[in-house]
């Protein structure tokens, strides 16, 4: 008889998983048990429509009860494409064909759907440095060779977009796809301007690549102009634009899509399996956002800008005269720290331990290196008098440990 011994994993993996392997665990943080959660972008709980989706599950098994519970359209429930159809009209006075909209487990999975249709290992794409931590994990599962492109006031700098893009050609080589967060940045929180958008479409049809427009937080915005998305403003059908509810409805609700040009939808149902993506929950988002979506959005708004407001007031407050520098983002959930010249990392992550406060380190958010001097708060889940409260203290000790 065979003596039972564990599997060798490391002759097993496939070529994916050895590439990708912890690439996707949280970055780890000063604190095991925050007394301030500053670290995870989570929404509001109080902000939660609890009662509200009651009554839509409710109205969900009365209208549609056998069709909810059962396998559902390949590419989401046409209700829910229908409504973020509805959304855009609203909102940006964009049409989207709802043939155009696919369903996806939140805008993670639908920015794996889009790598996974137009990367393969070792393709080439442009990424803003710094950029949301949670692409990046999945931008490393996929093998693709990331090129840094930095940010300013105005977002991605295409200037250097540019300059990247030309020495790929050089190389002979074809930039798969450009990532690029348009609206409050995660994380350093600048909008892309108008001008940035028109630019960066020009280089995706000059250097005949793609944009992968990720637009989780465009909804909420407290203040600033809002400008065309990336997908309205192409006329040539090479932006592909994610988004989500988990920001305006709930994180749990787990529902995201992508709109695409008509004829890419098939390369990303082919990565979904048969039945679409919960036919029920996607029901029970649509039965309740159809009616309470301006409202509901509008409450979020004002309960968001207080929270950001009060991180800002007790951030200042001790650290002003530092040569700090501290972003103030026009919308979403995250405040983007230049630690002040001379700060102590270590004695800084020790000050904060002992504070309680978790936030997210600079490094986490940059592909190739980098981000050792900056830091990331969260302002979305505590309420403002917590912000507050917790924004001084890490002020402090971050003016402890210059």
């Amino acid at each position: 008889m065979t003596t039972p011994t564990n599997p060798r994993l490391d002759d097993l993996l496939s070529t994916r998983a050895r590439i990708g392997w912890g690439a996707s665990a949280p970055p780890a943080r000063p604190v095991a048990e925050a007394l301030f959660e500053f670290g995870g972008g989570h929404p509001d709980p109080s902000s939660f429509p609890y009662e509200g989706m009651i009554e839509a599950t409710a109205d969900v098994m009365k209208a549609e009860g056998a069709p909810a519970l059962s396998y559902g359209e390949p590419q989401g429930y046409k209700g829910l494409r229908e409504l973020v159809a509805h959304k855009y009209r609203l909102f940006e006075n964009l049409e989207v064909p709802t043939d155009n909209i696919i369903v996806s487990n939140g805008s993670g999975h639908a920015l794996s759907l889009a790598f996974s249709a137009f990367v393969d290992v070792g393709d080439p794409i442009l990424s803003e440095a710094p950029t949301f931590s949670g692409t990046l994990a999945t931008i490393r599962r996929h093998g693709a060779r990331v090129l840094d492109v930095p940010l300013d006031a105005e977002g991605m700098d295409t200037a250097v977009a540019r300059q990247q893009l030309e020495k790929l050609r050089s190389e002979g080589k074809l930039c798969k796809l450009i990532y690029t967060i348009v609206n409050f940045q995660n994380p350093a929180g600048p909008t892309m301007s108008r001008r940035r958008r028109e630019e960066l479409i020009a280089l995706a049809h000059e250097f005949d690549t793609l944009i992968l427009e990720d637009d989780a937080y465009g909804e909420l915005r407290f203040e600033g102009q809002a400008h065309p998305s990336l997908y309205a403003l192409d006329k040539g059908g090479r932006v592909i634009r994610a988004g989500t509810l988990s920001k305006i409805l709930g994180a749990g609700v787990r529902l995201g899509w992508l709109c695409a040009p008509r004829q890419m939808i098939p390369a990303f149902q082919g990565f979904l399996f048969g039945g679409g993506v919960n036919p029920y929950v996607s029901r029970v988002a649509t039965f309740y956002m159809r009616e309470n979506l301006v409202p509901h959005v509008a409450r979020l708004v004002d309960i968001y800008r207080l929270k950001r407001d009060a991180m800002l007031k007790g951030l200042w407050e001790v650290l002003g005269g530092t040569d700090v520098e501290i972003s103030k983002p026009e919308g979403g959930f995250f405040i983007w720290i230049k630690l002040p010249t001379g700060t102590k990392i270590e004695g800084l992550r020790e000050a904060a331990v002992k504070s309680g406060i978790q936030f997210t380190w600079g490094p986490a958010f940059y592909a190739n290196g980098g981000g050792e001097g900056f830091i990331r708060l969260a302002y979305s889940w505590e309420p403002p008098e917590r912000n507050y409260e917790g924004a001084k203290l890490i002020a402090q000790a971050i003016k402890n440990a210059r």
